[in-house]
């Protein structure tokens, strides 16, 4: 994977094996955007509590159905969605996956054929937020944080929740999952690294990747094994109509 997000010249082929991740700024008019959600994403839209919450959710789902509709050359605003058993959106048809991400003004949209694939990306706050720690970090995570003070603190707390959360959406169980039961490198270096998982999932080969970077954010994604080429692309609002 490279170090930076490419801004492509068009629209990359996905071919199996390969899993896309593309990233966009969410702080825009979103009344163009709002044309491609289906009326339930409409409602969940209205709901948010400010204008620019509002804004960043259209902006992430937008972009979310317009990358979906250019792989399946479907049309944006016509695709069905369905949830698996703990939650997970997935398409009603196909083997395209997929998964999104948004913090802040950053979302992130992971794309792959016929494999599970799960991303995050935070806003990093300083400090961090050390009770999230201490309700869903693995005893030897926080042990490896308990050390640590500055800046060098809010880069291994971020980096475990990225790569913790992008683990437990790419296996699909969401907040089911027990985040204490599993544990992530606490390294901000290790950029490439494989989760000690809980016994129920001891055969699986989930790998950690973190991705570019991002301002003021971390990001990870997690894949389910080793060899997938994993590819950043950066998404421009004004090039796909939004």
């Amino acid at each position: 994977m490279s170090d930076t997000w490419v801004l492509p010249s068009g629209v990359p082929d996905l071919p199996p094996g390969q899993v896309h991740v593309w990233r966009l700024r969410t702080d825009r008019d979103p009344a163009a955007a709002l044309a491609l959600l289906s009326a339930e994403e409409r409602q969940r839209a209205d709901r948010f509590r400010t204008g620019l919450l509002r804004a960043r959710y259209v902006a992430a789902h937008a972009a979310l159905r317009l990358l979906l509709g250019r792989v399946l050359d479907a049309p944006a605003d016509r695709l069905r969605f369905r949830q698996n058993s703990w939650g997970k959106p997935e398409l009603a048809e196909g083997d395209l996956r997929f998964n999104l991400s948004h913090s802040g003004s950053w979302a992130v949209v992971a794309l792959a054929r016929g494999i599970e694939v799960g991303v995050d990306v935070e806003v990093a706050r300083h400090p961090p937020p050390m009770e999230v720690a201490g309700i869903a970090y693995s005893a030897a995570e926080r042990a490896a944080l308990a050390g640590l003070s500055g800046e060098a603190l809010t880069a291994a707390f971020f980096a475990v929740w990225t790569r913790k959360e992008a683990l437990s959406k790419g296996i699909g169980r969401g907040f089911s999952f027990d985040f204490t039961g599993f544990t992530v490198s606490a390294d901000p270096a290790e950029r490439t690294s494989r989760p000690v998982l809980p016994p129920d999932l001891a055969g699986a080969d989930w790998h950690l990747h973190d991705l570019p970077p991002l301002e003021d954010a971390a990001a990870a994604v997690a894949v389910p094994t080793a060899g997938i080429g994993i590819a950043a692309w950066r998404f421009e609002p004004g090039l796909w109509g939004l």
